[in-house]
C-alpha cells in the first residue's frame, strides 16, 4: 500500500511523536512511503532514523513510472468518512489494519488464494510473508449470502466510516453452466460498491474447480473417476459439481425420483445442463453422477493446492481456455496493490 504524506503533519501543527509512530507503523507493516520533492525540506525535524526511511522511500518512488496513493495523511481528516483520507492518528490504526480477504469459507478456500499468491507472486517477498506475519487474513462469511452481514457489521465497528474498510471480497460464481445468469449477487455487488470494497466473482463454478487434475487427493485410488472426468472437455470441468456429481444438481423438488441406479439423473437436471453435457457417454455420466471419492471432501480436497503440482504452470493450463485467462494473475494483482 503507498502512503502519501502531505507536508501539513510536518509543520509542528502534529505530534511529533505521532508522526515517528506512524512511519514506523508504515515501515514495519512493509507499506510505502510517498511524500512531494517539495515537501523534503519539512522533515528536517524528524529524528535520523525516520529521516533516512523517508528519503529512502522518496529515491524509490522516483525510478520507474509514478506511483498512485492508495490512502493519504493530512493533519485534519475529521469530517472525511468516504475517501482513503486520514489525520495521523487514524491513519497510523489504518496501516497496522491487516488487509481480510472474504470467502465464503474462510478456513477451507484459503488455501487457493494462498496458491495464486505462491504461484504468481513469487518474487515479490513482502507478498510471500504477508500470511505468516498477519498482514493478510481470511474472513469467514460464512456462505455468501451472509457477506453483507458480516461487512455491515464491521462498518458499524468503525462508525460508519468506510474509509477505515481493507477487505477484498472472493466469491463462487455457482454457475452450472456458462449462460447461466446467477442474480443472487446483484445486492451484494451494489453493496459493495457503496462502501468501496473490491470484489471478484470467479468465472468458473467455484473453487474447486481451479484445482489442477495433477493435484487431486488421493489420485491413484480414483483413476476411474478422474478418467471420466477428463472425458469432459475444459468448459464442462468448469462448471461441473465436483464434490456433489451430477446427483447433486438434481433439483430438490426431484431428488425422491432418483432410481436406485441413478439412470434417470440426466433426465432430471435442468434442461439446460443436460444440454451443456449431452454429449457425455452414459458410462461416463454414471461414474460422475456421484462426486469425487474423498473423506471429508470439504477440508481434504483443498490440501491439493499445497501440492508441488499446483503451480503457476498448471495454474494456466486450467484458465488457458476461460473468457478471461488472466483470471488468477488479476486476483494476485489486487492482492498486491491492496497490502
Amino acid at each position: 500500500m503507498n502512503v502519501l504524506l502531505h507536508k501539513e503533519i510536518f509543520n509542528g501543527s502534529v505530534s511529533q511523536t505521532d508522526v515517528s509512530y506512524l512511519i514506523q507503523t508504515i515501515i514495519r507493516k512493509k507499506h510505502s512511503i510517498l511524500l512531494d520533492a517539495d515537501d523534503m525540506k519539512d522533515i528536517t525535524w524528524l529524528n535520523d532514523s525516520d529521516r533516512m526511511i523517508i528519503e529512502d522511500s522518496f529515491a524509490a518512488a522516483s525510478i520507474g513510472d509514478p506511483v498512485v496513493p492508495d490512502c493519504e495523511v493530512i493533519r485534519d481528516a475529521a469530517n472525511i468518512h468516504r475517501a482513503k483520507t486520514f489525520d495521523v492518528t487514524e491513519a497510523i490504526r489504518y496501516v497496522a489494519t491487516p488487509l481480510e480477504i472474504i470467502l465464503e469459507n474462510g478456513t477451507n478456500d484459503s488455501p487457493f488464494i494462498l496458491a495464486i499468491i505462491k504461484s504468481h507472486l513469487p518474487y515479490h517477498d513482502n507478498i510471500q510473508d504477508a500470511y505468516s506475519e498477519e498482514r493478510i487474513v481470511f474472513g469467514n462469511a460464512g456462505g455468501c449470502g451472509n457477506i453483507e452481514k458480516y461487512l455491515q457489521g464491521k462498518l458499524h465497528q468503525r462508525g460508519d466510516r468506510t474509509k477505515f474498510l481493507r477487505y477484498f471480497v472472493i466469491v463462487d460464481s455457482d454457475k452450472r453452466f456458462p449462460e447461466q445468469e446467477i442474480k443472487k449477487y446483484d445486492n451484494l455487488i451494489a453493496f459493495l460498491r457503496s462502501i468501496n470494497i473490491e470484489f471478484h466473482i470467479l468465472e468458473k463454478r467455484c473453487m474447486e474447480n481451479y484445482l489442477p487434475i495433477e493435484s487431486y487427493p488421493k489420485a491413484p485410488e480414483n483413476q476411474r473417476w478422474l478418467n471420466s472426468f477428463k472425458s469432459l472437455n475444459n468448459h464442462q470441468r468448469d462448471f461441473f459439481n465436483i464434490s456433489g456429481g451430477f446427483r447433486g444438481d438434481v433439483p430438490d423438488s426431484k431428488k425422491k425420483l432418483i432410481s436406485a441406479d441413478g439412470s434417470n439423473i440426466r433426465s432430471l437436471l435442468p434442461p439446460e445442463q443436460q444440454n451443456f453435457y449431452s454429449d457425455v457417454l452414459d458410462t461416463n455420466f454414471s461414474i460422475l453422477s456421484d462426486g469425487y471419492p474423498l473423506p471429508s471432501f470439504k477440508s481434504s480436497f483443498p490440501k491439493g493446492y499445497e501440492y508441488s503440482t499446483t503451480n503457476r504452470t498448471t495454474f494456466d493450463s486450467i484458465v488457458s481456455h476461460q473468457a478471461n485467462p488472466d483470471e488468477l494473475k488479476d486476483i494476485a494483482s489486487t492482492i498486491h496493490r491492496l497490502l
